[in-house]
C-alpha cells in the first residue's frame, strides 16, 4: 500500500450505498475516497485512471457481476486489494470471493467501526473476513475426514508440527504475526518462520490460500487433549 492515506474507490451500482459508505469512510482521516463507479466497466476504468489501494466492491451488479469484476480486476497491472461489501453472507459468496483473491469480505449491515477496522486490515496486508463467516463458508471439505481422525492426526500427513498447526488456527482466525506471538508466548520473528513453513507445507500462495487449504482438509477442527 502506498504511504499516507489508504485511497479508497467505491463500485456499487446503487448511488444510495456509495453515498453510505463515502460517509462512513469520511469519518477516519486515514482513508480518502477517491472515485467512485456504478458498474464494473467503469470502475476498471476509474482504477486503471486512479489507482486507488483498495476498491469497495458490490457482489450483485447488473453486466459483470461482483466476482466476475474481481476476476477482471486481478488482471490490470496495477495491483489493488478488493473488498467485497454486500447484503449477502452465503457461504458460497464468501467462499468464492477469497478463492478469487478478495481481501476482504464485509456485509453492508456492517458498522461503521466494522468497515473501518476492514479497510485497515487490508491496508496491513491481511485477510479481513469476520472469523465466523469464514469458518462458516470454509467448514465443508470437498471430502469428509474420518470421524475418528484428528486435526492433529490430518496435520501430520502435511507435516506440520504441533506448534505449526497451533500457529495455523491463530493464522485462520485472522490474527497478525505479532497478536500469534503474544498468544503463544514466541517471538514475532519466530512465528513469521512458522508461517513461512505453513505456506510451503500446504503448498499455498499466501496465508489467506494456507487458512483455506486448512479448513478444507479439517486441519482447524477442535484439537483434542
Amino acid at each position: 500500500m502506498s504511504e499516507g492515506p489508504s485511497r479508497v474507490l467505491l463500485i456499487d451500482d446503487h448511488e444510495m450505498s456509495r453515498r453510505g459508505l463515502e460517509a462512513m469512510l469520511s469519518t477516519a482521516d486515514w482513508v480518502e475516497v477517491v472515485g467512485e463507479a456504478d458498474g464494473c466497466e467503469p470502475g476498471l476504468a476509474q482504477i486503471a485512471r486512479l489507482q486507488p489501494d483498495i476498491v469497495l466492491l458490490d457482489i450483485r451488479m447488473p453486466g459483470l457481476d461482483g466476482l466476475s469484476c474481481l476476476d477482471e480486476i486481478k488482471k490490470l497491472e496495477h495491483p489493488v486489494a478488493v473488498v467485497i461489501v454486500t447484503l449477502y453472507n452465503d457461504r458460497r459468496y464468501v467462499l468464492e470471493a477469497i478463492r478469487r483473491g478478495a481481501a476482504g469480505y464485509v456485509l453492508k449491515e456492517a458498522s461503521t467501526q466494522e468497515i473501518l477496522a476492514t479497510i485497515q486490515a487490508v491496508a496491513d496486508g491481511q485477510l479481513a473476513v469476520e472469523p465466523g463467516l469464514l469458518r462458516e463458508a470454509l467448514m465443508a471439505p470437498a471430502e469428509e475426514p474420518a470421524a475418528e481422525e484428528t486435526a492433529r492426526a490430518r496435520a501430520e500427513s502435511f507435516a506440520l508440527t504441533p506448534r505449526e498447526l497451533d500457529v495455523l488456527r491463530l493464522l485462520a482466525d485472522g490474527m497478525t504475526n505479532k497478536e500469534i506471538g503474544g498468544q503463544l508466548s514466541i517471538a514475532e520473528d519466530t512465528v513469521k518462520k512458522h508461517v513461512q513453513n505453513i505456506i510451503w507445507k500446504l503448498r499455498a500462495a499466501d496465508r489467506t490460500q494456507a487458512a483455506i487449504v486448512a479448513y478444507r482438509a479439517g486441519l482447524l477442527d477442535p484439537v483434542e487433549g
